[in-house]
């Protein structure tokens, strides 16, 4: 088997986007990381829930299940059993 060349390196990318975050968020409050995390275009609907329920979290509200149209989300946003 030979080894081919990377295109795309996914873990640099992530440690690059969270190296970036941190330093963003760094000595916030949660109520202040709760505001920019609010702030923030996210184009994904199942990462919509994810941080509208973030911000929900504590105030004692019943929160929805995540939306299905997110294609890798069974119900309640779980991944499908095989």
């Amino acid at each position: 088997m030979s080894k081919s060349e990377k295109t795309f390196d996914a873990v640099a990318m992530m440690r690059a986007a969270r190296d970036r975050i941190s330093a963003e968020i760094e000595g916030m409050t949660l109520e202040e990381e709760l505001r920019w995390l609010a702030s923030q275009e996210i184009d994904d609907p199942f990462l919509k829930w994810l941080r509208d329920r973030a911000a929900q979290s504590g105030k004692g509200e019943c929160l929805a299940p995540p939306p299905h149209s997110t294609p890798h989300a069974g119900p309640h946003g779980a991944l499908p059993s095989k």
